[in-house]
């Protein structure tokens, strides 16, 4: 039965959220034309502001997972995204320390978008980089298979929810963000065994930790953490105390990183911007021109990957750590990025 707009706004406003039957029906409606764009913007506002619950989350992801673009099976994988929604500059940390792992041979299906307010998300960061990232499903694989990384466009990975687009649109002027930005890192179609999700504020990074445990269940090998960072950051910081949800062995373990804080150090040292800008600081940090707190922050962030991968205990200054700064160093990871650029670039010509 098609779902109505009071059906859909008493299911919106449930403080005790919805069952996955509900979400579904919900879902369906919104990306099946029962409403006009003004009105599902007014059910998306209304659903974040009353709080999305974790069945509700792992629900849309499974949605979204279910009419998601099918690229075949990938073999055990990682992937490292954030939320954004931060309104804070930003550097591009998630992608720049994609190339440190695959430098490490770690497989890396970085499941992103472009970013929603500006020009920085890692797929802006990436075409100012002139790396190629909309191809065939058998390119894709040939790039994770040879250069260890590749890339999959949120747009392009789930045709669907373009017809929301101007919804979202509408919402965006009015909340932060939807339940859409909650569910992209958690909906990449490889379904990476490891994950490293960044959320902006800890309540949402608790909900996205507890959805992440209904979605993994007994899968043997899973393991994800979802960080959040001062001051309101979807990285691990190194200007304050970093919240830690470590998903594992079927439990979610909750912990505070705070020995990573530099003294006297602020986010508003720290260089980011648009994409542009991003591409100069990537491009030096990997070449090893860049040193100082940026630097920091891309080798904690790597190295916190790195750990989890491992299956070492989660500090930031681990094992980790020191692995991704001698990658850096050592140009392994700007030699991992321009292998990767060469043959996406190859391949996009065909």
């Amino acid at each position: 039965m098609p779902i109505t707009v009071d059906d859909a706004v008493a299911l919106v406003r449930n403080e005790a959220g919805m069952t996955e039957a509900s979400v579904i029906h919900l879902m369906d409606g919104l990306v099946g034309g029962a409403f006009t764009s003004e009105q599902a913007a007014d059910l998306l506002v209304c659903w974040s502001e009353r709080g999305e619950t974790a069945i509700e989350l792992a629900s849309v992801v499974r949605w979204l997972l279910s009419k998601a673009v099918d690229l075949g099976a990938f073999r055990g994988s990682m992937d490292l995204c954030g939320t954004g929604g931060s309104g804070l500059t930003r550097f591009n940390v998630s992608t720049t320390a994609t190339f440190v792992l695959a430098a490490a041979g770690i497989p890396v299906v970085k499941h992103g978008n472009k970013g929603s307010g500006r020009p920085n998300g890692s797929f802006d960061l990436l075409e100012a980089l002139k790396v190629p990232y909309l191809l065939p499903a058998a390119a894709v694989h040939r790039l994770l298979e040879r250069t260890g990384v590749c890339f999959l466009f949120a747009r392009q990975m789930h045709p669907l929810v373009k017809t929301l687009a101007p919804a979202r649109q509408l919402a965006r002027a009015r909340v932060v963000r939807t339940i859409f930005n909650l569910a992209g890192p958690l909906a990449n179609p490889a379904r990476p065994l490891k994950q490293v999700i960044g959320v902006t504020d800890g309540r949402t990074a608790h909900v996205m930790a507890e959805a992440l445990h209904l979605l993994n269940g007994p899968r043997p090998g899973a393991r994800a953490l979802v960080v959040s960072g001062h001051p309101g950051i979807d990285e691990v910081s190194i200007t304050g105390p970093t919240n830690v949800w470590d998903v594992r062995d079927g439990k979610v373990h909750h912990a505070i990183m705070e020995r990573l804080h530099q003294p006297g150090l602020s986010h508003e040292n720290l260089p980011g911007g648009d994409a542009p800008e991003n591409a100069r600081h990537f491009e030096r940090l990997l070449t090893g021109a860049e040193q100082g707190p940026l630097l920091d922050m891309v080798c904690i962030n790597a190295g916190t990957a790195l750990d989890c991968w491992h299956g070492q205990a989660i500090r930031g200054d681990g094992p980790g750590f020191a692995q991704a700064r001698a990658l850096i160093s050592d140009g392994s990871a700007w030699a991992a990025f321009t292998r990767h650029r060469e043959l996406a670039t190859e391949l996009h010509r065909g």
